[in-house]
Formats: C-alpha cells, structure tokens, sequence
C-alpha cells in the first residue's frame, strides 16, 4: 500500500505539472480526476455535480486544441462563453456524455446533454461550416479508448435553437481537418478513413454542411499501407487549397504524403500521387519520419522524400524537401532530421555533398563535419529548458526553444564552410 500511495502521488505531480493526459488503466484514471475549474468558475462543477446526482468521472479529449476538463466556447452567439464538458456517468459506466453548461443570472446550470456514440472522447473542435456565422461542434468518439479510429459527429446551435442538434449521421474516420476546399467561402470537412465500412483501401472524403445539410461532395481513394494520418496541414492560396495528409507506413517504420484538392474539371477532390490502377501512393513515400512543413517559409508547404548523403548515424536521417508545384515534385531544400530530437536543420545546397555528422548518445548532440579538413562546422544539442536555465554552457548559443526543450549550436572552426548563429536559427525548425 505504502508503495501504491507513492505511485499515485507521483501521477498527480505529473499531471498538476507537466499537463500530461494520464491514461495508465481504467483504475487508475478512475482516481485521477481531471483539475476542476477554480474562482468564478467552480459554479460549473457544482452545475454538473447536482445534474448527474448519481456520479460520474469526468473524460478530457485527447487530442487537439481542447484537451481540458472544461472547454469554454461561445455556442450559441449570444457572446457569453458556455463550458462542454465530457463525463462517464456513474449508472452508465463504458459511455460518455457531453453536457452544455450555460450561465444564466450568474449561476451555471446544465441546459442540454448529449449521449455520446462512443466509451470515450478523442477530439473536440469548433468551426462554422453551415455559413451562418456560428461554430458548429466537432466531436471524435471512440468505440474503444485509445483508438486510432473514431466516430466523428457534427452537432449545431443554430440561431433560435433552444437545443444542439445532430447534423447527418457519426461517420468512422481516422482524421480530419475543416477547410474551404472548394472555394465558395463556406468551410467544407475533409474526413480520412482507413478500412472503414466495405471499403478495400484508405480514402478521403469531403462533406459539405451548408444550411445545416450534409452532403458529400466527393470522395478519393488513398494509399491503404498505413497505420494513422498523424499530420494534417493546410495550404491556402487565392484560387486554391491543399491538404498535406502524412502517414504513418504499415510497417511502423515509415511514412507517406496524400495531397488532396479540389478538383473543378471532374467536380470532386483528388490525390495526384494515387494511382488508381497499382493502389499505392507514390514519390512522397520515405524513411524519414517526418511530417510537411514550410521548409523555406515561403507560405508553400514542403513534402521530405529521402536523399543518400553517405554512412549517416541511425539517429540522423538526410531529406531532400520537394513542393508541389505545376504537376511535379520541385527541389526547395535539404536538411539532416534528428528523429529523436524533433528538429531539421536545413543544410545549403552548395554545401550537402561535402559534409559527413556525428551524433552523441550521451548528450544528443549532432555534429556536422566537413569531410576534406575534419573541422566541424557546427555543431547542436537539446537540453531541457529548466536545465538550461540552471547550468552554463559556454561557447553555446540557443537557436530555438520548442516543446520545453532550448536548442544550442556551438560554431565550429572549419574556414570553408563558415555558418553564423543567426543562420542556423533561420535553418533549425522543430516538427512536432
């Protein structure tokens, strides 16, 4: 017992200080709850406490912008904020509830509650996608907690609405991201399946909900060899938009990109690296496991392929970055990703091919050496950010901070390949 007490009390320091989402066992998030609120606001728990006279634990998304107990979101326009809650009802254990709390003459009271389609909570998200001005709720359930598959449901307040009501019907997906992906200035849903329903392959499907209608407005296929779409990101031009899905391969050990528009001449989305005729996903497809970003920061989304820079550590991986560009895959950059540091730093064209790294376990630290003196160039290493605030590190500058980790490169000696702080902090990036 003496031992279980310590355990708990070390789980409620990592909770209280890290913000970690604790999902040990069903027995022990039975005793962890979730922080209530405090002030002004602990009203809200009381409110829940006298409406589920019976019990309940509460459950907190885990995944997305809303990862709290309660999420406090103006609903339905009237510009007073009302809290979402997600709870388990004690006489109803293996569900979960979502319960709308409004405050009204200054007290918080439980005006609607909606049965969950799932034991648990994966994601909630807001967004106008009817066109009227207001956010309607997004909503990921789980079947089983701690899937990679989930039931997402859309749910609207619309004006003079006394009650949220559903739109359509929960469909089974992996991911999804809202966007403007036909261009009429109402936001669409982009939903990734995986193995869902009758299908044989992953797919991509886009739902409109104007006027609080759903409607699919087309669907692609996609490459099924995967495990998750960990990533999804959104590139907006004024006559366009792309979404960069990134995936996790089925064998763990690798991933791949769908890009997915609009399609005006066929009037439905497509993946121009699909092919319908072998079912694979081509050109985007590597062994660095990295996702899309804006390498360059020239407002066009990046997608890394795998580039052959010689004997590198297991610990480094080279990547020669690619955009999209007038139907073919465009050189923009090269960089060395750290995998288990988070973080690419971009290496200059001119000098890729005359460069060799090293890598310490110990410390983390990535050196980069050029090949023909053997003088290091330069070289980086992450340390926590309270370590770095509490020890000294001479001859180290930080480059970035990100994630609770500072990031500091120490300048080499090497003459002909000369590297200044201020361009390694424009070249260093973190993709978390």
């Amino acid at each position: 017992m003496k031992y279980f007490k310590i355990l708990i009390c070390t789980l409620l320091i990592c909770a209280l200080f890290t913000g970690c989402n604790l999902r040990i066992s069903s027995s022990i998030d039975d005793l962890i709850s979730p922080l209530s609120p405090f002030g002004d606001n602990a009203d809200i728990k009381k409110a829940l406490d006298e409406y589920t006279r019976s019990g309940y634990s509460l459950k907190i998304p885990r995944y997305g912008k809303h990862i709290t107990s309660y999420t406090f979101f103006d609903i339905d326009g009237d510009k007073q904020d009302e809290a979402v809650a997600f709870y388990e009802p004690a006489d109803n254990l293996g569900t979960t509830n979502m319960a709308l709390i409004k405050k009204s003459d200054d007290k918080w009271k439980v005006i609607e509650n909606i049965e969950g389609e799932g034991r648990d909570v994966y994601s909630l998200e807001f967004a106008d996608v009817s066109g009227d001005k207001r956010s309607e709720l997004f909503v990921s359930w789980d079947y089983i907690s701690n899937s990679s598959n989930h039931i997402l449901s859309v749910y609207r307040f619309g004006k003079g609405d006394k009650k949220i009501k559903k739109i359509g019907v929960g469909i089974p997906i992996n991911n999804f991201i809202i966007a403007d992906m036909v261009g009429d200035s109402v936001k669409e849903a982009l939903l990734f399946e995986i193995d869902s329903g009758n299908s044989a392959s992953a797919k991509a499907e886009l739902y409109s909900f104007k006027n609080f209608n759903m409607k699919k407005l087309g669907e692609t296929k996609l490459d099924s060899h995967i495990t998750s779409y960990v990533s999804l990101k959104l590139e907006e031009k004024e006559d366009s938009a792309r979404v960069y899905a990134d995936a996790v391969g089925s064998d763990g050990d690798s991933m791949l990109t769908e890009v997915v528009f609009w399609w005006d001449t066929y009037g439905t989305i497509g993946s121009p690296f699909y092919s319908y005729t072998t079912g694979l996903t081509k050109d985007t497809k590597r062994k660095a496991m990295v996702p899309c970003i804006d390498i360059n920061e020239d407002k066009t989304i990046d997608i890394p392929t795998d580039y052959s820079m010689g004997k590198l550590p297991k610990q480094i991986k080279a990547v020669n970055w690619k955009a999209y560009k007038t139907d073919t895959l465009i050189h923009t950059a090269y960089s060395l990703f750290a995998k288990n540091d988070n973080y690419v730093v971009v290496v200059p064209d001119k000098m890729v091919d005359s460069i060799t790294v090293s890598y310490n376990l110990e410390n983390h630290e990535m050196s980069v050496i050029n090949k023909g003196t053997k003088q290091l160039i330069y070289s980086i290493m992450p340390v926590l950010k309270a370590t770095y605030k509490e020890k000294t590190y001479d001859g180290y500058t930080q480059v970035l901070e990100a994630s609770g980790y500072c990031y500091l490169a120490k300048l080499g000696t090497d003459s002909k390949n000369k590297v200044t702080v201020d361009e390694l902090k424009s070249y260093i990036k973190s993709v978390d």
